[in-house]
């Protein structure tokens, strides 16, 4: 939070004091900062809720598939624009899973927000969903390494890999702790692993 109100603070106080002029540039950048502040109010607060188990979700019973399908549509054109390979698929005959079917976009938007974020142009992308060991399994995998000391991290509040550190490409660090505790609350559990040039996030959710 001190970040954005750093920044929105001193360009006002420079527009204020004629150092910049009050144009609408300059009010651009400060108004992008209070909707990054907003964003972040949000992020805490949704993450305050569901940690506190007071998050109202409305459960009902859906297709995995169907997850999987509308996340890859989401997300295929921002793929294409960052020349990575988008693919999903999705195992014959799954049970279906009783979820809050927006929370569930919520979860898979930000795994593959997480995905584009830290996959090199030429890079891939996969989403699946198959029969695991509570029911159904979707899994979240993209080409690259995440070592092992960062791996026992990556579910933490506030925390982001080194090189999203360095591009200044990371977002709040609240994302993957939010899709934890979105996960935890539909009944179910969430891991990441990495290896053979791969970070996979596992979902397991029980079947309906």
């Amino acid at each position: 939070l001190r970040t954005p109100v750093t920044v929105l603070r001193g360009h006002l106080e420079a527009m204020m004091d004629g150092v910049y002029p009050l144009d609408v540039p300059h009010v651009a950048t400060a108004y992008d900062q209070t909707l990054h502040l907003a964003r972040l109010v949000d992020d805490l607060r949704l993450l305050t809720q569901a940690e506190g188990r007071r998050l109202a979700l409305h459960l009902q019973p859906v297709a995995p598939a169907t997850l999987v399908d509308a996340a890859a549509a989401r997300f295929a054109p921002l793929a294409e624009d960052a020349s990575i390979a988008l693919a999903q698929s999705a195992a014959p005959n799954l049970p279906t899973v009783t979820v809050d079917s927006d929370r569930m976009q919520q979860v898979l938007d930000n795994l593959l927000t997480n995905a584009l974020r830290h996959t090199a142009p030429g890079g891939e992308i996969a989403v699946t969903v198959q029969p695991g060991p509570l029911g159904v399994q979707f899994i979240v995998a993209n080409s690259g390494h995440i070592p092992a000391e960062q791996l026992a991290h990556i579910f933490d509040r506030f925390w982001r890999a080194d090189e999203a550190r360095v591009r200044d490409a990371g977002g709040s660090g609240l994302g993957l702790a939010i899709t934890r505790q979105l996960i935890m609350l539909q009944h179910g559990t969430i891991r990441a692993e990495a290896g053979e040039g791969m970070t996979r996030f596992v979902i397991d959710l029980p079947a309906a």
